[in-house]
């Protein structure tokens, strides 16, 4: 307590004697003119404190650091720099200049307001971390060292506000940040002024600006005309406190948000390898405003733009890096900063890749990865134990990717990590064909047979179709189900006088997978299993059921010796029929025994029956031998319509009535 009054005591008694050398200098006519000396030494002799007197010396303006209005008053009472006159009157001026509690207070007491009406001012320096208007902003974004400022504002000041002549010239607090690029007011870029100051002079606006007095007009005349980028614009509605109309980039300290939009929009206008060295200011506006507008919509944008970035690793040839695939922000995240409040942009940047490349537990990308989204076939390979040729070939015939995907290097081929996890272990414990032909108790022509029929699948697709050809190997789990399904139909029990499919199979000469889809429609009555047995080979049916089944399924058509019993005629007369052409025919297999016949559809017998009648035919109705019929006949004058195998037939419908008893 003791401390801080003593502390407060010196503090008065320096502001005295810095009015008096202000008083001094104004009287040797170093400042002002003379009514301003004696309107000022006027306000000396008032009652008011030493520290108020100070304080109507020059005005404290809207939008001021008290870093520069410290300066200001130091220059104004005619000390060569603020070190000093900070000592004289108890506080630090570089604690001004990084906000220190304790002597911006002690200003504060000096100047005879609070600490609140000094805090828009104030910027705040902790941990190479500075807040400005409460925002936080790292090293990068603020200059701090050399004096930046608008040659018009300057010149502005300095003609029209009030205070001591060449002290009206303020620094503002948003010309310290560095994605403020231009002033709105006059419509130019801000300038940085090449003097690096001596560390007395360091941060002290008056006397830094004082060397550049020389410099103004001529950095006026240079000045070029400057258009606002969408980031300053943002920038400043955040100062403010008003509604940016970006809200996801609101969630982000501000520091990020403007280096992110400034990397991002670089990386949209001159490529992902881009060089900082290589843009200059004009450009970097311009990157920055395009960022912006990439960004401004939510972390959608950044997800997208990302996802569009990747494009080049499944097209090209190079590893899954994130230095190749993002570029310098990649490496400005990854080997630039370890800045915890980037670690919600490294989340996503993670996350985009996790969701796009084959990375998994023991991969790193802006930290560790921890899950597993996507395998290729080669990473699927490598943890799995496949030959990555033979993986390659299930993916490609199980048409498991596009078709312009099928070409791609094995590192490049992606699938959803559960469809190629499963896809590998059923290819790893799954059966070759020898193995698969035990299991069900088949040899390898009726596997092939099976296979073709569509009753079994290979692994990976259908090997006979395969656009890629792969080793033939089956599920166990496949077979299984396929003998589940032989085994659900069975009806009775096992019965010598039943026989196994193959066995049936060749009795009618059927084909093997014919007489084992019949058994899987579940319509045998009989189908008995023999548990001794292995496979298909334990399924039991009853032949004379499926020859009874067989025959129902036949062709229907008439065979030469049906015909020579519906007519009726000689077997010769038959084929003479055939043979001239008055019988049209057609080949149809055997119901049975499977072998190809020669026979007559139900509808061309009918219709000839129809039309034609044989002599023989007739002389049966008749009573009378064919010589004598055909005598008779020929005598009436009815001639045959044509005569085969020595036959003549007539039309049916021109003798009709010569027969009544037809």
């Amino acid at each position: 307590m003791q401390a801080e009054q003593e502390r407060v005591q010196g503090g008065q008694l320096g502001g005295t004697r810095a009015l008096d050398r202000a008083a001094a200098r104004r009287r040797q006519g170093l400042g002002g003119s003379p009514s301003e000396i004696q309107g000022q030494e006027r306000n000396e002799v008032r009652s008011a404190p030493a520290m108020n007197r100070l304080a109507e010396l020059l005005p404290f303006n809207a939008g001021e650091t008290i870093a520069s209005y410290c300066s200001r008053l130091a220059a104004a009472c005619g000390y060569r720099h603020a070190r000093s006159f900070g000592a004289d009157l108890g506080f630090r001026f570089h604690g001004l200049v990084v906000g220190d509690e304790a002597d911006v207070q002690t200003f504060a007491g000096m100047l005879g307001t609070s600490v609140a009406s000094l805090s828009p001012g104030t910027v705040v320096t902790r941990n190479r971390m500075t807040t400005v208007l409460g925002q936080q902003l790292s090293k990068t974004l603020v200059e701090r060292q050399r004096l930046r400022f608008c040659p018009f504002c300057v010149q502005e000041d300095e003609k029209h506000l009030e205070g001591r002549r060449g002290f009206r010239a303020y620094g503002r607090v948003l010309w310290l940040v560095t994605p403020i690029r231009m002033c709105k007011r006059h419509g130019v870029g801000l300038v940085t002024s090449g003097h690096n100051p001596a560390s007395a002079f360091v941060h002290d606006f008056a006397a830094n600006l004082s060397v550049e007095k020389k410099n103004v007009q001529e950095l006026r005349s240079d000045a070029a005309p400057w258009e606002s980028d969408n980031l300053q614009n943002y920038a400043e509605a955040r100062f403010a406190g008003l509604n940016t109309g970006a809200a996801w980039l609101d969630t982000l300290p501000f520091y990020v948000a403007v280096r992110l939009c400034e990397m991002v929009g670089a990386a949209e206008r001159h490529g992902v390898r881009f060089r900082m060295a290589t843009i200059d200011r004009r450009e970097w506006s311009a990157c920055a405003g395009t960022g912006y507008d990439l960004l401004r919509g939510g972390e959608t944008g950044l997800r997208e733009l990302l996802a569009t970035q990747l494009q080049r690793f499944h097209h090209g040839k190079g590893p899954p890096g994130g230095r190749a695939l993002f570029g310098r922000i990649y490496e400005w995240l990854a080997h630039e900063t370890d800045d915890e409040g980037y670690e919600p942009i490294r989340k996503i940047m993670r996350d985009v890749a996790i969701s796009n490349l084959p990375l998994g537990p023991g991969d790193e990308f802006l930290g560790p990865v921890t899950e597993r989204r996507l395998h290729s076939v080669w990473s699927a390979s490598a943890e799995f134990g496949m030959h990555v040729k033979r993986l390659q070939k299930l993916v490609v015939n199980g048409d498991l990717v596009p078709v312009e995907d099928q070409a791609r290097t094995p590192d490049r081929i992606l699938l959803p990590a559960d469809i190629m996890q499963r896809l590998a272990v059923e290819a790893r414990e799954s059966l070759d064909i020898h193995e698969a032909q035990n299991h069900l108790g088949i040899n390898e022509r009726q596997l092939a047979a099976l296979v073709k029929r569509g009753i079994l699948t290979p692994h990976g697709g259908n090997c006979f179709d395969a656009q890629v050809p792969v080793y033939r190997r089956f599920i166990r789990s496949d077979l299984d189900a396929f003998l589940g399904s032989l085994q659900a139909v069975v009806t009775c029990d096992d019965d010598t006088r039943l026989s196994h499919i193959g066995a049936v199979s060749r009795k009618f000469n059927r084909a093997f997978e014919e007489i084992v889809e019949l058994v899987l429609t579940g319509e045998l009555k009989t189908v008995a299993w023999a548990v001794d047995n292995i496979g298909t080979a334990a399924v039991r049916i009853d032949s004379e059921e499926i020859k009874e089944r067989l025959l129902r399924e036949g062709h229907n058509c008439f065979t030469f010796r049906d015909l020579e019993k519906m007519i009726p005629v000689s077997y010769r007369v038959i084929q003479a029929l055939v043979g001239d052409g008055h019988l049209a025919t057609v080949s149809r297999r055997s119901p049975v025994k499977r072998t190809w016949h020669t026979v007559v559809k139900p509808d061309v017998f009918s219709a000839f029956r129809r039309e034609f009648v044989p002599l023989s035919n007739l002389s049966v109705i008749r009573g009378w031998s064919s010589r004598k019929l055909r005598l008779h006949l020929d005598q009436a004058g009815f001639e045959p319509a044509f005569t085969s195998g020595n036959m003549p037939f007539y039309r049916r419908p021109e003798v009709l009535h010569l027969f009544p008893s037809e």
